[in-house]
């Protein structure tokens, strides 16, 4: 693994580096700091699942750094910036950076089959929990952006590559916005700070705006969400993100009284005793075609006893077709311009539809 050396580029310690820096502010993120210390950056990620940081980083142009020893329990891992050639395994960050206009870094993938904004050939090192090492040494990417997970140690073993490992661990955060703010992180990483910022605050400005519009309402509906997982059917508590952004459009989850940050797996009888009444369903599945009301029925039979159901309040998402995975994480306020429409259309938002349509 590369990190920072016990002493900078022109011979000082690291004490005299990283004496004085500037903090960059961040307004929601609360999982990761970000301090500048002339053309470097030191950027420290908490650990979203126990005491401690997740790792630390330094951003810095200067690629003849060498690769010293750790310190303070873990090492500092050292990123040459911008990225050249990434190894990029989730849809959503590839999303991202197209977004910011640096597709060209994105060096290889996994599961290709799964990122559509791509215009160019990538090497595909193939499933995301354990990757095709042998294409990712061919490769030879300056970084790997990972979405970490507390259980997995497949990424630890990625480490050992020599190859700086970059822990995006944002969906850890507790908030829509704080989540969409780590690309300010990311558009350090790719050259690509000013416009980063600019793409989020764009975005806080709409997501205030819509926020506002419907805090204005008196009723708020209740929304069922997905379908059963196997034998479990998730439902989102309140305090999650998803939850929050039910709030934030003026609606709340079908389950009000489960005030947890994350999902709350439930049977399907549970989810019916307790969620049939709900005002609105909104199903993901990804198909070729639009999904009908007869399919969804055919799925289960409880399906069509639900009152969502009987009253044509079932909104699907084609995550084949409307990219929600690569876009909706950094594009809260899309996701709540749908919401908005969907459960208050009183409100007369009269927006496209950005992710979901009405089952026929």
């Amino acid at each position: 693994m590369a990190v920072l050396a016990a002493y900078s580029c022109t011979g000082g310690s690291t004490a005299d580096v990283f004496s004085e820096g500037d903090t960059i502010p961040l307004k929601y993120a609360q999982n990761i700091t970000m301090v500048r210390y002339g053309e470097m950056v030191k950027v420290e990620l908490s650990n979203p699942w126990g005491k401690g940081l997740l790792a630390t980083y330094v951003l810095t142009p200067d690629r003849s750094l060498s690769s010293p020893s750790g310190r303070e329990g873990k090492p500092w891992v050292y990123v040459p910036v911008p990225l050249r050639k990434a190894l990029v395994f989730t849809a959503v960050h590839c999303g991202l950076i197209c977004e910011l206009g640096m597709e060209d870094c994105i060096g290889g993938v996994c599961e290709r089959q799964y990122i559509h904004c791509l215009t160019h050939e990538v090497v595909d090192c193939g499933n995301g929990m354990s990757p095709n090492q042998e294409r990712i040494i061919q490769l030879h990417p300056d970084a790997m952006l990972v979405s970490p997970f507390e259980s997995n140690t497949g990424h630890d073993k990625l480490g050992q590559l020599g190859i700086p490992v970059i822990e995006c661990a944002e969906y850890m955060e507790p908030t829509a916005l704080g989540r969409a703010e780590w690309m300010k992180f990311y558009g350090l990483l790719l050259g690509r700070e000013a416009e980063a910022n600019a793409l989020f605050e764009a975005l806080e400005a709409r997501y205030d705006s819509l926020r506002t519009l419907a805090g204005q309402v008196s009723v708020r509906p209740r929304i069922l969400s997905e379908t059963p997982y196997g034998n479990v059917w998730y439902q989102p508590g309140t305090h999650s993100t998803i939850g929050q952004i039910y709030a934030d459009a003026g609606a709340q989850t079908a389950f009000p009284d489960y005030e947890q940050s994350g999902s709350v797996p439930l049977s399907s009888e549970q989810v019916y005793a307790g969620a049939h009444d709900a005002d609105i369903w909104l199903v993901r599945y990804d198909a070729s075609v639009p999904k009908t009301l007869a399919e969804l029925a055919a799925e289960a039979e409880v399906f069509s006893r639900f009152d969502a159901f009987r009253n044509g309040q079932v909104w699907g998402c084609n995550v084949a077709t409307s990219y929600f995975y690569e876009r909706s994480p950094f594009h809260p306020d899309l996701l709540l311009s749908d919401l908005i429409q969907i459960a208050h259309p009183e409100l007369h938002l009269n927006e496209p539809l950005h992710y979901y349509h009405l089952l026929q």
